[in-house]
């Protein structure tokens, strides 16, 4: 598990008789203690710290075209059970691939657990290539308040660089009051050099009051709560994490699609991490 282990180190005091003298002998004694977050501990996570396809008691692949996904995408998700490798951990980090076979191929990852409430936080090297379309967003577990946007919807980093500007990202709630181009925004920033040679972290925290947006560990906008009930806010019930790239549609522009064709694109994980 990396980075988020402390070590502490203990020193055994040994009197040894036989002989009369008396040595010190020191213990590198490794333990694990809860990892905090705002005075939250770490209740669930994924370090990407093994080589293979996802841990498949965390991880579960939602496939097909599903008629564009609602958005006109153009990719097929696959698993891996194919020939296609979509997702794979290797080099210390989750890669989801995009790539053009006959059509678009790519991934896209729910979590398996699920959970109300939280800082939900992941470390990303977020494609900027024109077309592409990453995301690591939220759903909830269950439909209570009837069918999209109703149920809500939580995107904590979303970039797609052909409509909405080359190394941005953004930060939208969604829900029947406000949903589409009407989603509340809860973060947005343009960073200054390509978002796909450099690590960031993104998360949101989470509570019965109160959304708000993190980059690198910096708060952005918050939604609050206004008390008016489930078309507003519909986010009191579980959420489960969502990972995936999407090509073209009507966020990451089918024109611009084309032009990847010969070189596709990655999303790049290193890790997941929610803290309660």
């Amino acid at each position: 598990m990396k980075k988020i282990k402390n070590k502490l180190f203990t020193v055994a005091l040994v009197l040894i008789s036989s002989v009369c003298t008396t040595s010190c002998f020191f213990f590198d004694i490794e333990e694990e203690e809860p990892v905090k977050k705002d005075d939250m501990t770490l209740v669930w996570f994924d370090e990407f710290d093994y080589t293979g396809v996802p841990e498949r008691t965390k991880w579960k692949y939602q496939t097909g075209t599903n008629a564009g996904w609602g958005n006109n995408e153009l990719q097929n998700y696959l698993d891996n059970s194919t020939t296609a490798t979509t997702a794979i951990v290797e080099d210390g980090c989750l890669k989801i691939k995009a790539f053009y076979d006959n059509g678009w191929k790519s991934a896209r990852l729910n979590s398996k657990a699920h959970w109300k409430y939280g800082y939900i936080e992941a470390r990303l090297k977020v494609t900027n290539k024109k077309g592409a379309w990453p995301a690591f967003w939220m759903m909830p577990q269950t439909s209570d308040y009837g069918q999209w946007p109703d149920s809500g919807e939580i995107d904590i980093m979303e970039n797609a660089p052909s409509t909405c500007g080359e190394n941005r990202v953004f930060s939208t709630l969604h829900a029947r009051g406000h949903y589409a181009d009407k989603g509340k925004g809860i973060g947005s920033k343009s960073f200054g050099s390509s978002l796909g040679d450099e690590w960031h972290t993104f998360a949101i925290k989470w509570d019965e009051n109160k959304i708000t947006a993190y980059y690198d560990d910096v708060a952005q906008d918050s939604y609050t709560n206004d008390g008016t009930g489930s078309a507003n806010w519909p986010y009191d019930k579980d959420f489960y994490i969502i990972l995936n790239l999407a090509i073209g549609g009507n966020l990451g522009g089918s024109g611009d699609a084309a032009k990847l064709q010969g070189t596709g694109a990655e999303f790049l994980i290193d890790y997941v991490r929610v803290y309660q």
